[in-house]
């Protein structure tokens, strides 16, 4: 089943081989020391993810996967090759929710508009059914909690230019996160609707690990974005700025 339409040849994105070191780094992000079990998924790009100038951040890990330990080096060749991905996990996209699916239309657009490439994550990185991530949170379990602290380990990893945040949902949770850390904002600006966040240019910025500030847009969910974002009309043009 084909979600999104990707060209034979993605612009400017050379297919990336994970290194003995990255695949290290994608273990210990994907992997449950306690269990031993992947429960959780950190990104999806095509190509490198550290030549990537845009990060795209949603709630909640998708698709939803289930796969066995055994199955960890496949993972690893799936996150960065969106083609791959798709065909792997073509089920488990098939029944992704339309932002998730919006997402992926967003990156094909970008790469097709600014030939850069597009890394997908989420806020919380747990890779878990709704109903359970509801519970384990309401429980402040540890698992719950690790799905933030390695979104940050991942942003501060691959130090992106760009950070979009979609949908209300994911803002509350991001402002939750990292306020300590957002630079020359006030905090008036950052209640306001998606919908007027999303006319601003950058409203933030986030100082990362390294002492790089990222910028940060703000945006509605992609699940809205369609094939070419007709009324993302002011987000495009605030984004083409920034790269």
């Amino acid at each position: 089943m084909n979600v999104v339409n990707l060209d034979s040849e993605v612009k400017g994105v050379e297919k990336m081989a994970v290194s003995s070191g990255f695949f290290k780094k994608i273990q210990r992000w994907v992997i449950d020391n306690e269990s031993g079990e992947l429960l959780f998924l950190p990104f999806q790009t095509e190509g490198n993810p550290y030549k990537s100038k845009i990060l795209l951040v949603g709630s909640n890990s998708e698709p939803l996967l289930e796969m066995n330990a055994s199955d960890i080096q496949l993972l690893a060749d799936t996150l960065v090759d969106t083609k791959k991905f798709l065909d792997v996990f073509q089920n488990e996209v098939a029944e992704a929710s339309r932002e998730f699916k919006g997402s992926l239309k967003f990156a094909s657009w970008v790469n097709e508009n600014f030939g850069e490439q597009v890394v997908l994550s989420s806020i919380n990185c747990l890779n878990s059914k709704n109903t359970d991530i509801k519970r384990l949170k309401k429980e402040n379990d540890p698992l719950y909690l690790k799905g933030f602290e390695i979104f940050k380990e991942v942003i501060n990893e691959f130090q992106p230019n760009v950070l979009i945040i979609q949908g209300s949902a994911t803002l509350k949770l991001f402002l939750e996160q990292f306020e300590n850390q957002l630079l020359n904002y006030q905090l008036d600006d950052l209640t306001m609707s998606v919908q007027e966040l999303e006319e601003k240019e950058t409203i933030t910025k986030l100082s990362l690990n390294s002492g790089k500030e990222v910028n940060i847009l703000v945006s509605r969910s992609m699940g809205a974005f369609g094939k070419e974002g007709r009324t993302f009309r002011k987000f495009k043009e605030n984004l083409k700025q920034l790269l």
